[in-house]
């Protein structure tokens, strides 16, 4: 007689398990009805289950004579233990390729809707030390400026009286000098008293304090030495002219009002608000990805520089910074991106998709145990993007896998 394979057992107790559970026979053992025949028509009493049990063995003989034999035709059988063994050499053999199990670092990222900004110390408002009338506005928006460049001017009597107090301690203090030393002279020649000298040394220490202000107060203004007391509005920083709020023949009444914005964008801020339940994994240094909505196929990398202290009691969410380099000035402050803060995941087992199996709604792979020997395995995974998957049980580094053609092992 001769023996079916394992999917021909499979099929034949699917086809017959009709007359398998009359005969009360389970469809495993679909083969030993041939060899029980006798005892089977013999003992039953029905003859219902005689008529059933003679079909059986009659269809069952038919597939039993079309079917190959395994030691002649098949490649697989499986061993006492149950684990599929393939023929060296044969097709099957050759169209299995098996990988090792691999150990891999796995970043989950959080992605959440963010801004691009310009970086604080590199924005600039400029305004006007003192009220006056704006004489002449040399740049407008959109310019590139260099720091120390003259931005605008204005005629100030504040600048004026400035001016004019200089020119007054200054003569001042001239006129202290010449007096200390004059009554230093006198009282060499002894005609003079020690109290002049000392009211001519006090004299000159006032006026080199007058002399001071008047400079210091210049200084802070950044005026220009001549006729009309004028000021000009020079750039602190280089960069671009961003906004411009002075025009000529206006009047500056509140030095509070900004007159010129400017902005450096060579180094940008990308702001990323992380909601409160993912703020846990996020630390400092950790990768950043930036993707700007005005450049769908840009994606900009850095890292976590900063974090706020606090969440945002409105928002539940914690900001999160990172600076992005802007030398080519591609971005623009005030853009809209969406930004993912990488958190990375501790090594874990991953196998490629094309090694899974479904059995019974579980998720299985084939694993070499020995030489063309397999042992069908159940794992529990978590589907990622990608050909990869992680395996959270079931393997270990030591395992070697079925990744193509493990569907021709898969005969349960």
């Amino acid at each position: 007689m001769r023996c079916l394979s394992f999917q021909a057992r499979r099929n034949l107790g699917t086809a017959f398990s009709p007359h398998m559970n009359a005969l009360n026979v389970a469809p495993s053992r679909a083969t030993d009805i041939v060899v029980r025949t006798g005892q089977m028509i013999g003992t039953s009493s029905s003859a219902v289950l005689r008529r059933a049990a003679l079909s059986a063995i009659t269809l069952l003989s038919c597939c039993l004579l079309s079917e190959p034999t395994h030691a002649e035709d098949s490649a697989v059988h499986r061993n006492t233990r149950g684990q599929v063994v393939v023929e060296a050499g044969s097709t099957l053999d050759k169209a299995l390729v098996v990988t090792p199990v691999l150990a891999s670092i796995w970043n989950r990222g959080v992605k959440t809707p963010g801004q691009i900004i310009a970086e604080p110390s590199r924005s600039v408002t400029v305004f006007s030390p003192v009220t006056g009338r704006i004489e002449e506005v040399t740049v407008t928006t959109g310019d590139h400026v260099r720091a120390g460049q003259t931005l605008a001017r204005i005629v100030s009597g504040d600048v004026a009286q400035a001016t004019s107090d200089e020119a007054k301690a200054s003569a001042a203090l001239e006129l202290a000098k010449r007096a200390f030393t004059r009554a230093q002279g006198v009282l060499a020649a002894g005609g003079g008293a020690l109290k002049d000298l000392e009211n001519a040394r006090s004299n000159l220490l006032q006026a080199q304090a007058e002399e001071d202000r008047a400079q210091a107060r210049i200084s802070a203004l950044e005026t220009v030495s001549g006729e009309g007391g004028i000021i000009e509005l020079k750039a602190p920083i280089e960069g671009d002219v961003s906004a411009v709020n002075a025009s000529v023949g206006m009047n500056v009444v509140d030095v509070t009002q900004p007159l010129i914005v400017m902005a450096n964008s060579e180094e940008l801020w990308a702001i990323a608000d992380v909601p409160e339940r993912d703020i846990r994994g996020v630390v400092i240094g950790q990768q950043v990805n930036v993707a700007p909505s005005a450049l769908p196929k840009v994606i900009l990398h850095s890292t976590v520089s900063a974090i706020d202290p606090i969440v945002q009691p409105n928002m539940a969410v914690l900001r999160v910074r990172a600076i992005l380099p802007n030398v080519d000035g591609v971005l623009r402050p005030n853009m809209y991106a969406a930004i993912t803060v990488m958190e990375p995941q501790p090594p874990t087992i991953s196998v490629p998709q094309s090694a899974l199996l479904m059995n019974n709604d579980k998720v299985t792979v084939f694993v070499r145990v020995a030489p063309h020997v397999f042992e069908r395995r159940a794992v529990e995974i978590i589907y990622d993007e990608g050909d990869q998957c992680r395996v959270t049980s079931g393997l270990s580094l030591n395992d070697f896998v079925v990744t193509v053609g493990a569907i021709l092992l898969n005969d349960d």
